[in-house]
């Protein structure tokens, strides 16, 4: 079995990102439902809550894009990408993703910060794309 440590740390630090994300869209959640009377009042959707909306994207969004960035730097360093570059990929997408978060649930109307974090995330999917294709 081949170990894949860089990938293995990259997946853990995404998973400590994810966990808050999950957190801020269940709390959103139940907060307006017990402000409505009804606990499941936002159990679907956004109830019509801006903040709800954003924390509900910002997580979407995280979701959408971590499983192929992390398929991509597995196959990457499996098939023997130079390991500076994987820990640089790595270590952009994750900045991304923490920069998109913020982006997305403190400063939503401020676009600069949040295409810069997508930017990120896109290069950080093109650089092992590119590896796997070349190799």
């Amino acid at each position: 079995m081949t170990a894949l440590p860089i990938t293995a740390t990259i997946a853990g630090l995404l998973a400590l990102i994810m966990l808050p994300l999950t957190l801020q869209v269940s709390m959103r959640r139940a907060m307006i439902g017990m402000k409505a009377g009804v606990i499941h009042a936002a159990v679907f959707g956004d109830a019509g809550n801006e903040g709800l909306r954003n924390a509900d994207r910002a997580f979407g969004n995280f979701i959408e894009y971590v499983p192929m960035a992390l398929i991509l730097l597995a196959l990457s360093e499996w098939r023997g990408a130079p390991e500076n570059g994987l820990w640089i990929v790595g270590g952009a997408f994750v900045a991304g993703r923490i920069l998109h978060a913020i982006s997305m649930t403190f400063i939503p109307l401020k676009p600069a910060p949040r295409g810069i974090a997508m930017m990120t995330t896109y290069a950080a999917l093109l650089v092992p794309a590119w590896w796997l294709l070349s190799a």
